[in-house]
């Protein structure tokens, strides 16, 4: 059938990225910032301690009820600062100085940032036939913002959902499920397209959604169908694969 509505991940399906936070050039750069402000740290201590506060983070979310906890990392940035220094008052404005701290961190981690081929002419083809686009990613605000816009996508979308501000990440049923109701889309016009089987095919799989996985990392038919098969889904029928991992073969479904 055709679909009304697209609702897109973002990452690995329609921006080529590739980050590295492993790197000791990354922490040596950020201890270097953030003594700036105070909070001294040698890097393979800075290193630690935002895993360890990462890692506590979620489990206050889970303990709160959250299967796929997802957190805002600005609090995280947040806490290593007050942890040396005991307050903020060596930042005269905390918010603007987490966007710029959040956004150093992802440019300095970050070593790819691209379009994928297909992106910009499926995207057009799409609204050109009067269909309503959303995008649903597990990623951080702080970052996909910029990024949305650095890659000139931010107005192709008319709802931007993103794990950080709720809470919750794929596959938690209940974040796809916000979209849905918030634009009162009926999920038999309404497709999900992403890369990622366990976390793209299998939200959708829980709200009743079909999807599209787009094989963007190349992998062989074979390897595609065994990454569905383990995601354990009722209804594995209802995904299809573009294999080339091109989005314009959208323009295929039907």
């Amino acid at each position: 059938m055709d679909y009304r509505n697209y609702v897109f991940d973002l990452y690995g399906t329609l921006i080529d990225v590739r980050t590295d936070e492993w790197k000791p050039s990354l922490w040596k750069r950020m201890a270097a910032l953030y003594a700036v402000y105070g909070a001294e740290y040698r890097w393979p201590e800075l290193w630690e301690a935002y895993f360890r506060a990462v890692g506590e983070a979620e489990d206050a979310l889970r303990a709160r009820g959250a299967v796929w906890p997802e957190i805002r990392l600005e609090d995280v940035f947040f806490r290593l600062l007050t942890d040396r220094t005991g307050s903020a008052s060596g930042v005269p404005d905390p918010d603007t100085w987490l966007r710029l701290i959040a956004n150093v961190f992802r440019v300095l981690s970050r070593e790819r940032l691209r379009l994928y081929p297909g992106t910009l002419p499926a995207l057009d083809a799409l609204r050109q036939g009067g269909c309503r686009l959303f995008l649903l990613s597990n990623a951080q605000a702080a970052f996909t913002g910029p990024e949305l816009a650095a890659c000139g996508l931010t107005s192709y979308f008319e709802g931007l959902y993103l794990s950080s501000d709720f809470g919750v990440k794929k596959p938690e049923g209940a974040f796809l499920r916000r979209l849905l109701e918030d634009h009162a889309l009926d999920p038999d016009e309404t497709v999900m397209i992403g890369n990622d089987a366990a976390s793209d095919m299998a939200v959708a799989d829980a709200c009743g959604l079909d999807s599209v996985l787009l094989n963007t990392a190349g992998e062989t038919e074979t390897a595609v169908r065994e990454r569905i098969a383990v995601c354990g889904l009722r209804s594995p029928e209802r995904v299809r694969v573009l294999l080339r991992g091109d989005l314009r073969e959208l323009a295929e479904l039907g």
